[in-house]
């Protein structure tokens, strides 16, 4: 026993990240494949990777922004072309952000226990692991998810330099800010307070500046080639949206907005992220925090976090449209880090430590990570085996383009070794002509669109889907 527990006391700095790792990597990649978003924005961006990586030619625009008509740097799609050297497979980049959502547990122990001390380095890794929010938010592929990463890589960098005053920890840190500004622009704040911060510290130089700027402008040259030859329809595009936003939404700005999301929505995002979605914990959550912000503390590293926190939410007083949780993924490793070390500051330790593991074990009880709430992939791709098994088939297609099942099903056929023969098959079949290369068709249609007036469905075959519906019923016609 004492051997084990020097082995244990010896290598702890790396046994106990490790193991949060692994419990973080199996709450977000249990069952995987049946749970797994496959959406608009994820077949769009597969499609448009795929068609860049198939030809080997560079990607000069990154994923459309959600609202308003401009688009993003490509870092996103740099990354997924990544993960494409594996596997082209929707679940290859959705792996990826499992990766990067599970290595941010491991990042937030190595801040935490830097900056602060073990037990909060401890506990705010395990609930960061535990977390509803982030699990949700990294079992899937989308642009912004792996933003936490990067958010708390900028926050790792900033102390170093702030406390410890390492010079290259202030390029590694912008660095780090403006991968996450360009995986979605709510990076946009982290990057602000990257600046504010050392401004108000008085820990950045002219020289320093001018030389972020570039950096800043180097780390998106693929966009700015792009405005150059196209003659900037980016940055039309996002003046536009900003004179839009001050004439349209005026009504909407300001403080009875303000109040009414930070009371309503901002309350059960700090319960989803922090134990469960729940009005009365997210009330008292709100509370704390609120309570917390107004006490002086004369912990300088505290405080960091602290100011950055108010400055986050005072931001969504200058924001005009509806909020949705994936637009404050930046604050989730923040938010439980400080939650931490506010209990640990303000109640004793007994007390604390068991707050700690009552969370946990409440958020891993009902975690999402057992309830399945997107079944698209495994309904599409159980469709798509289903109709590419024949040999010498085609498919026809009379879908609505606005559900975008077509594109999912077609990105997932073009992945077959056994791909449809490429013919004129909708003619084939509302024609009825005999053409001996075709031997089986596979009509997908929604509901709504399936009978036509050349086609009598009644004596066609049906195909099972089992207990999965892609969105379409399918139709099989032998030849």
């Amino acid at each position: 026993m004492k051997k084990i527990n020097n082995f244990i006391n010896k290598y702890s700095s790396f046994l106990i990240p490790f193991w949060l790792f692994l419990i973080a990597f199996f709450l977000r990649v249990y069952r995987i494949t049946e749970f797994a978003a496959y959406h608009q924005d994820q077949v769009r961006d597969l499609i448009y990777v795929k068609s860049h990586f198939d030809a080997g030619t560079m990607i000069l625009l990154g994923p459309k922004a959600s609202v308003g008509n401009f688009f993003l740097p490509p870092f996103w799609y740099y990354l997924m072309n990544i993960a494409f050297v594996f596997s082209k497979s929707p679940l290859a980049p959705a792996f990826m952000v499992i990766i990067f959502s599970s290595l941010t547990t491991v990042l937030i122990y190595i801040f935490s226990r830097k900056i602060f001390n073990q037990n909060a380095a401890f506990f705010s890794a395990l609930l960061y692991g535990v977390s509803h929010m982030s699990i949700e938010h990294s079992r899937f592929a989308w642009n912004p998810n792996p933003i936490p990463f990067f958010a708390i890589l900028t926050f790792y960098f900033l102390y170093e330099y702030l406390f410890e005053n390492k010079k290259n920890s202030f390029y590694f840190g912008l660095i780090s800010a403006n991968l996450a500004l360009q995986l979605h622009y709510q990076g946009f704040v982290i990057l602000a307070f990257f600046y504010l911060i050392l401004f108000l510290n008085k820990k950045i130089s002219v020289k320093q500046f001018l030389y972020s700027f570039l950096i800043n402008l180097i780390l998106v040259l693929p966009l700015i080639a792009y405005e150059i030859i196209n003659k900037f329809p980016n940055t039309h595009g996002i003046i536009n949206f900003i004179t839009s936003q001050s004439k349209n939404n005026l009504k909407y700005f300001g403080v009875p907005f303000f109040i009414k999301y930070i009371f309503r929505e901002f309350s059960l995002f700090l319960a989803r992220t922090i134990i469960i979605k729940e009005k009365i914990l997210g009330y008292l959550l709100l509370f704390g925090f609120g309570i917390s912000f107004i006490l002086k503390t004369g912990d300088k590293k505290y405080s960091v976090l602290k100011i950055f926190l108010m400055f986050s939410i005072a931001t969504l007083f200058f924001y005009k449209n509806s909020l949705i949780d994936f637009y404050l993924l930046f604050l989730i490793p923040v938010i439980i880090i400080y939650f931490v070390l506010t209990i640990n500051k303000y109640l004793p330790g007994k007390i604390s430590y068991l707050i700690f593991f009552i969370t946990a074990l409440i958020s891993v009880y009902t975690s999402p990570s057992f309830y399945g709430f997107d079944k698209t992939f495994l309904a599409v791709n159980q469709a798509v085996k289903l109709t590419t098994s024949s040999s010498n088939y085609c498919h026809v297609y009379k879908i609505f383009p606005q559900t975008f099942i077509e594109s999912k099903l077609k990105y997932l056929v073009s992945l077959e070794k056994n791909s449809p023969i490429k013919t004129d098959c909708e003619k084939i079949l509302y024609q009825q002509m005999c053409r001996p290369m075709i031997k089986t068709i596979y009509y997908f249609c929604e509901p709504a669109k399936c009978q036509t007036v050349d086609l009598n469905l009644e004596v066609i075959k049906k195909v099972n889907q089992g207990n999965y519906w892609a969105g379409v019923d399918i139709y099989q016609f032998d030849y």
